[in-house]
């Protein structure tokens, strides 16, 4: 979708990523679009040397977010927003359902937005 405003289709699922899920490690993200791993740890170097996002040191793995004092973050968000519209329904719920345990057997689903 924003293929023509940024670098690269991979900073567009990174960016989206960052933005639906709040934070992610180059692992997450790179398993969640089933893309190779060294791009997306490329792209996410490159937009961190931009400002675009910080990330943070947490063990072993670095996980990053959208840096919020970038100067442009509010027009990003909005131009994000406008490409998510035009993505499967599918992955963008895919990418708001955070699941870090597994669920209690019998426990109801629920999807919030």
């Amino acid at each position: 979708m924003l293929k023509g405003v940024l670098r690269a289709e991979s900073q567009e699922k990174i960016l989206i990523y960052l933005l639906l899920r709040g934070d992610g490690y180059s692992k997450a993200i790179a398993d969640f679009y089933g893309v190779p791993l060294t791009p997306v740890q490329k792209q996410l170097l490159r937009l961190e040397s931009d400002g675009v996002v910080v990330s943070q040191q947490i063990g072993k793995v670095r996980n990053y977010q959208l840096n919020p004092r970038y100067p442009f973050i509010a027009p990003l968000k909005e131009l994000l927003n406008m490409a998510i519209e035009a993505y499967p329904d599918e992955v963008i719920k895919s990418l708001l359902i955070r699941r870090t345990r597994p669920r209690a057997a019998g426990k109801p689903t629920v999807l919030s937005k």
